[in-house]
């Protein structure tokens, strides 16, 4: 609409102006005025052609002042176009950020599904259970109907009444005892509806490392001491308070072949005690053994990885790109043997203080530097990654 009525004024100013321009060159014409000692005729058209363009551009202020629109279309174009440009941007970085939270959706979406297919199974049991404690009720009725039967009957032997007292309190124990797992149960499928894990699949529970060339027994009881300083933790983390309870299990199998890999090994180990499975609230923690040979990966002071900050992505920030270098340090020491998080694929990174002196340092540089990250101390096959990074400006 606007644009409408932008079209029809300047078609009004300019027949205006052509015929105010003809009204006044004619007005000049006929008084036979001179400009500039020029002939009557040309100081007509000297004064038809400055009296249009004052027109024209006293028209077009006026417009200009009148509405915002017109003047951010005369002055305002490259503003817009450089915001604009930011906001593609920032539309970009968004539609990433939309992306990765799809992506934990599926997994959050995968883990849900895993959970209720265990309900779904643990529900079946707790019918079955019912169903067995619906039987036994009817067992009991009938063993009770015929015990009765029997205090009345005189003739009836009381080795057969002691016999039937036995079954009926049997049964009564067995009812109880179905009680007992159905109430378990009922807990069970509550902890999974809610989604009360307590440890994933896969999740490092406790770490330790074990030496070379052990015997059997020495390797066993190493393992020993391992798994009952990772149950003490244990107890700890859970808040058992009963200082005896065993929190932890593993497999009479898994433990000998742990123990097996340890015999007279050639150099030293480090043994990882990982859940085996997805553990809830209440339940034991069922672990597994993961066992790896503890090399030395980086010297103290050793250089791990040093790039130009300008290397990385041009689109992002000083802080973005920082933590792309971080990332690829993170992934480089993976590469070599440094353990990882097996959940979050992490090795180690930056304290916070330390990550705020080094963007403060490349925010100062203007980005011009190169980042060079160097291990603190001895770096081995357990971890962590402990680095310090070195800003150095580059002179243009």
């Amino acid at each position: 609409m606007l644009g409408i009525i932008i079209v029809l004024v300047l078609m009004v100013m300019g027949g205006l102006i052509a015929f105010l321009g003809d009204k006044i060159g004619s007005k000049v014409g006929k008084k036979r005025l001179t400009l500039f000692g020029l002939r009557p005729k040309y100081t007509s058209i000297i004064v038809t052609i400055i009296s249009g363009t004052l027109i024209s551009f006293f028209t077009v202020a006026v417009m200009a002042v009148v509405n915002e629109n017109i003047r951010v279309a005369l002055f305002g174009l490259n503003k817009l176009k450089g915001e604009m440009n930011e906001l593609n941007r920032e539309i970009a970085d968004k539609n990433k950020q939309l992306d990765e939270g799809k992506m934990l959706l599926a997994r959050r979406t995968d883990e849900y599904n895993k959970m209720n297919e265990r309900a779904i199974g643990m529900s079946k049991e707790l019918d079955q259970v019912e169903s067995q404690r619906a039987s036994m009720e009817n067992r009991l009725s009938s063993v009770q109907k015929a015990y009765d039967k029997a205090q009345t009957d005189v003739n009836a032997s009381a080795a057969e009444i002691d016999k039937l007292e036995k079954t009926r309190n049997e049964l009564n124990g067995n009812i109880k005892k179905l009680d007992h797992e159905r109430a378990s149960l009922m807990n069970n499928i509550a902890s999974i509806r809610e989604g009360t894990v307590v440890y994933r699949t896969g999740q490092v529970v406790g770490t330790g490392i074990i030496g070379a060339g052990l015997s059997r027994t020495q390797a066993s009881a190493a393992l020993d001491a391992l798994l009952n300083h990772v149950n003490t933790d244990l107890r700890t983390r859970m808040n058992v308070k009963d200082k005896n309870a065993t929190v932890m299990r593993v497999s009479q199998n898994t433990f000998e072949e742990a123990a097996s890999e340890l015999v007279n090994s050639k150099s030293d180990k480090v043994v990882r005690i990982v859940s085996a499975g997805n553990i809830m609230v209440g339940e034991p923690v069922v672990v597994d053994f993961a066992i790896y040979d503890n090399r030395k990966i980086f010297n103290s002071g050793a250089v791990i990885l040093s790039a130009p900050l300008s290397s990385y992505d041009k689109g992002a920030n000083n802080q973005g790109r920082i933590l792309m270098f971080l990332h690829d340090v993170n992934r480089l020491a993976r590469d070599k043997g440094v353990l990882f998080d097996p959940l979050t694929g992490n090795i180690g990174q930056l304290n916070a203080q330390e990550l705020t002196d080094v963007i403060r340092q490349v925010n100062e540089y203007g980005g011009n530097c190169i980042l060079t990250a160097v291990a603190k101390r001895d770096i081995y096959t357990e971890g962590p990654l402990v680095i310090d990074v070195h800003v150095e400006k580059v002179e243009e």
